[in-house]
């Protein structure tokens, strides 16, 4: 069998000069070559071309109504800068600026399957993955900004070969129509290899025209390389046992391998174990069964574990460079001087997460309703964390196992086939989740606990208050000054204490010391949503189908410090129309511009997204089977119609930017 693709996209984005190109080809191939072996291959290719110079949205929004725009000017003092001072035209920089970005990828699967005698099953897998890049760059002499310079230009190559074996054995049998076996063994090698090369040259003479095409007529050159190479293996057996479909089984072991660990951990060994009761094949349920199709009962429990470190964290890395050297008498000489900057651990190990689960599926009222319920919890130890240290042993961090982190959560899916008639039919389907995070540990490391008297009472573990890491809380909890509105013009002495003035926001001193410090900061919401659903619903009648996609985060805060009115310099730059206190108008949710703002203003960020909504039209059989046309569908859909956000009003509050609202129509045909 053979499966050609050809795919090409040329997208522009809402902000001028925003765009990309891509092409991607894709070939399956596979063959049997006799009754027991079949060969195949999957690849993809994919180009993408971000050659393209997006205007300087954020100078934009600082220009000044008054603001010259004499971008076509070369003479005029305001062609880079409307107003003679920062900010700049947003379309300028991008006239003397020449870019390349390309870059290339090639996906792979190369497979063979065996029928082995009694029935066993041997496949092999090679998946490689190859992935250039090429940035070049050239900022012109030509221009304000590098006419000083003459001209600058970088060039960087980079390039990455990953590779995968699996050799999977797979032996499935059925005993007695009642007892089914399967067993799985499994053998992987992995390598990942990354080279990268970086060019820059400036002050070109006699000038720069050839740009990043001649970087020897640069008179600064510099030149930075990083190899690096990573290895890993694995092996794993699972067993797999059902009683009648009824009663099932699932246990498995993995041994992982990761060549970033310490030379005492590189591997680590994960066990897992899975129940499942199918209890509506029970008898005591049959007076069930006119009501509850199906309902299967599952439990497991397993570990797991996490790899995502450098490759070189548990080494002590050395660089070298050169260094100015004074002697006695005052000479300067350069010297080159290698150094370890680095601090190894061999000790370095997997981060390991253990968790059990509790389902249930369950089908109703002949399938009419359908879903599952899941909740869960899991502990994760040693943590892969950098921990600081002090600065007497030289270093500033060592890559660490440190700490325990929870988390507890629930989730419910939901399938409804509301209609189900012959021209008209109704599905919908919605999902409900939420996750809860602790830290039950962090470094160990003890402080005494005082009563009001000043004596000892007890020992507690330290919480780490610089990157806000407290034993109790969520990771992501907000600990910050506690804002109260906005200091009024009857305030004004209170605010002085604190530096501040009538329309300053106004943080609460919760110890009344007149210091804002650590001591005021208290827990409020969390940075991450505290609830997620999502809601899908499909609607067919005849030959139209209609389609639309709702979900939402609820209940998590983020910063919204524009509305301090002090972004940048307030004094002589533009800025989006925020509201803002005035002396008539004191309002507690936005400050005066150029306001001094002590903390964090955090708001509410919650939202309902109708994310998608489509229209299709398949055209009848016997109306294209004239032009010899097996399918015709037509289609259209708009892509992030809507979303109401009640609380926040600065661009897209789960992005935090412009995020585009889009239009497509298609056409798909099969002939």
């Amino acid at each position: 069998s053979q499966y050609i693709s050809i795919n090409w996209v040329d997208r522009e984005g809402v902000i001028d000069g925003d765009k990309y190109q891509t092409f991607r080809a894709r070939v399956n191939v596979e063959s049997k070559v006799t009754p027991f072996l079949t060969v195949g291959v999957n690849a993809q290719y994919a180009y993408r071309n971000e050659s393209y110079l997006k205007s300087l949205w954020g100078q934009m929004t600082m220009i000044p109504p008054y603001g010259s725009n004499n971008i076509d000017d070369p003479e005029s003092i305001y062609q880079r800068r409307p107003t003679g001072l920062d900010p700049v035209n947003p379309f300028y920089d991008n006239l003397y600026t020449d870019l390349k970005d390309v870059k290339h990828n090639i996906n792979a699967k190369l497979y063979t399957l065996v029928s082995l005698p009694f029935g066993i099953e041997y496949t092999m897998n090679f998946i490689p993955y190859y992935h250039f890049s090429e940035y070049l760059r050239h900022y012109s002499s030509k221009g304000d900004n590098w006419k000083a310079i003459g001209g600058e230009s970088t060039r960087q190559h980079s390039k990455r070969f990953n590779w995968q074996v699996d050799n999977i054995i797979n032996w499935k049998k059925e005993f007695l129509n009642a007892h089914k076996v399967e067993v799985t063994l499994l053998a992987n090698a992995e390598k990942a290899q990354y080279w990268y090369t970086e060019a820059n040259a400036k002050t070109y003479s006699p000038n720069d025209v050839l740009g990043y095409h001649r970087l020897q007529a640069g008179g600064v050159p510099t030149v930075s390389s990083n190899d690096t190479y990573q290895t890993g293996d694995a092996q794993m057996g699972r067993f797999f046992y059902s009683f009648e479909n009824k009663y099932m089984l699932t246990t498995s072991v993995r041994r992982d391998g990761f060549s970033a660990f310490g030379k005492k951990n590189p591997h680590a060994i994960f066990p897992a174990v899975a129940l499942g009761w199918v209890f509506t094949q029970e008898k005591f349920m049959k007076k069930t069964y006119d009501w509850l199709n199906y309902a299967k009962l599952r439990f497991s429990w397993g570990e797991n574990g996490n790899r995502e470190i450098g490759q070189y964290a548990a080494l002590a890395q050395m660089v070298s460079g050169l260094r100015p050297y004074i002697d006695q008498t005052g000479t300067v000489y350069t010297t080159s001087q290698i150094y370890v900057n680095t601090m190894a651990n061999y000790n370095l190990k997997w981060e390991r997460t253990a968790s059990y689960n509790l389902g249930l599926d369950f089908s109703i009222f002949n399938d009419v309703l359908s879903g599952s319920l899941e909740a869960y919890t899991a502990r994760t130890n040693d943590l892969l964390v950098n921990r600081a240290l002090p600065n007497i042993t030289g270093f500033s961090s060592v890559t660490s196992n440190l700490g325990q982190l929870e988390n507890r959560g629930m989730e419910i899916t939901l399938n409804a086939n509301i209609i189900n008639n012959k021209d008209f039919s109704w599905t919908a389907s919605g999902n409900f989740s939420f996750n809860r995070r602790k830290i039950n540990k962090l470094y160990g490391d003890m402080i005494d606990v005082l009563d009001e008297k000043g004596n000892v009472i007890s020992q507690k573990e330290a919480d780490d208050e610089t990157n806000g890491w407290f034993i109790g809380q969520d990771p992501d909890r907000i600990w910050a000054y506690e804002r109260n509105g906005v200091w009024q013009l009857d305030e004004r002495e209170t605010a002085a204490i604190y530096g501040c003035q009538p329309g300053d926001f106004k943080y609460i001193d919760q110890n009344n010391d007149g210091i804002m410090n650590n001591k005021d900061k208290v827990f409020q919401g969390y940075k991450t949503p505290r609830f997620r659903w999502t809601l899908r619903n499909e609607v067919k009648y005849k030959d139209f189908s209609f389609s639309s996609l709702f979900y939402s985060f609820w209940n998590y805060y983020g910063a919204h410090q524009r509305a301090a009115n002090n972004h940048a310099f307030p004094d002589r730059t533009s800025d989006f129309a925020f509201p803002r206190w005035t002396s008539t108008n004191p309002i507690n949710d936005y400050a005066r511009i150029g306001s001094k703002n002590l903390g964090t203003n955090w708001v509410n960020k919650s939202f309902i997204r109708l994310e998608n909504v489509s229209l299709s039209y398949t055209v009848p059989k016997k109306i294209i089977q004239r032009a010899f046309v097996q399918n015709l569908r037509l289609s259209m859909s708009v892509q992030n119609p809507l979303v109401w956000a009640p609380h926040w009003d600065f661009w897209d509050p789960e992005g935090g930017s412009v995020t585009p609202r889009t239009f497509t129509f298609g056409i798909s045909v099969t002939l």
